[in-house]
């Protein structure tokens, strides 16, 4: 369910309602979502290249045991069969060693200093790496624009059609891109579920 959420497959607006429903025994639009494909379809996302980045940047700094350790101390009290869960790792250590690419977690942690004209964006939404981290990756490029997309979670160029009139702005003047069609953006009012007994 987490990496349902994380791959923004259900809506982010219709999340409140998900986990309501989910609550009360109704786990449709969750089934839907898995039903329709959480993950992009092979030809649609560049996998090899995602597990060279898992494989080499994150998961060699990272075991179950860390992982469940940092658990404990960010919620303590939360029983660990929940803390245990991580999304997307528990599977991805065995991949890895598959994949078997060199741990680059040594230099993976090395800020970035450049002047070659970068984008940032990121959505309001994300819960998988957090709008506010977009602005701390891009402070030390120096000719970089950062852009948050409201209401749009991790996958923001696919989900959003400003956002891909940035990047092509970007594309045609790295320096300069055309942000407008931001300020005209607003979250949408997120669904709210209501219950038969209050209805």
């Amino acid at each position: 369910m987490v990496n349902l959420l994380v791959a923004n497959a259900v809506p982010a607006v219709d999340v409140p309602a998900a986990l309501d429903e989910l609550a009360h025994g109704n786990p449709t639009r969750f089934a839907r979502a898995r039903a329709a494909g959480a993950t992009p379809v092979i030809g649609e996302f560049a996998h090899g290249l995602t597990q060279s980045v898992a494989c080499s940047e994150w998961v060699p700094g990272y075991s179950q045991a860390d992982l469940l350790r940092a658990g404990r101390r960010a919620f303590p009290g939360w029983p660990d069969t929940v803390l245990a869960q991580a999304p997307q790792l528990p599977f991805q250590h065995a991949a890895c060693r598959v994949w078997n690419v060199p741990d680059r977690t040594s230099i993976q942690r090395v800020t970035t200093a450049s002047a070659v004209p970068a984008l940032v964006l990121s959505g309001t939404f994300d819960s998988k790496t957090g709008a506010r981290w977009g602005a701390y990756a891009a402070r030390t490029l120096a000719r970089s624009t950062t852009v948050r997309i409201p209401g749009i979670g991790h996958w923001v160029v696919p989900q959003s059609p400003c956002a891909q009139k940035v990047l092509g702005s970007f594309l045609v003047r790295p320096t300069a891109p055309d942000t407008r069609c931001v300020a005209g953006l607003a979250p949408k009012p997120f669904t709210i579920t209501p219950h038969p007994e209050t209805a």
